[in-house]
């Protein structure tokens, strides 16, 4: 298999651990909360940047309507770049509060790129995936 559907299916498989364990919406104490998720395929945007809609990994809305909760984008270790960082990170943090999921040991990189191109991150998360334990995230 290539590395790049390797990593792929590590994303989403994370992306997705995230999600149920740190966004369980709706549930009994915020049941007007709803957790959308833009993968496999883009299911709601959370606005435009240059006349293209932004798509998040996990987007959190509030219902009835659907007004924009939060965003959160889940990286791995390749995913954190410049590029990364200017043209999804940015825009994002200027339609409202994202949160960051990055990689175990990779949080001053993280910050510098939020610094480097003015990201306003509402915060910083790791994650690490051990095959024994499973899933941990933790506060930057």
């Amino acid at each position: 298999m290539p590395v790049k559907e390797l990593r792929d299916q590590r994303h989403n498989a994370v992306l997705d651990e995230i999600a149920a364990a740190r966004f369980p919406y709706p549930n009994g104490e915020s049941p007007q909360l709803e957790t959308l998720l833009n993968l496999p395929e883009p299911v709601i945007s959370a606005g435009q940047w240059r006349g293209e809609p932004l798509y998040p990994d996990i987007v959190v809305v509030r219902r009835p309507g659907q007004w924009l909760e939060l965003m959160a984008e889940v990286e791995t270790a390749d995913s954190l770049t410049d590029e990364q960082a200017e043209t999804r990170w940015a825009p994002f943090s200027r339609q409202g509060a994202l949160l960051l999921y990055v990689p175990a040991g990779r949080v001053k990189e993280t910050r510098r790129l939020c610094k480097r191109h003015g990201v306003r991150a509402k915060g910083i998360r790791t994650w690490r995936y051990r095959p024994v334990w499973g899933l941990t995230v933790c506060e930057a």
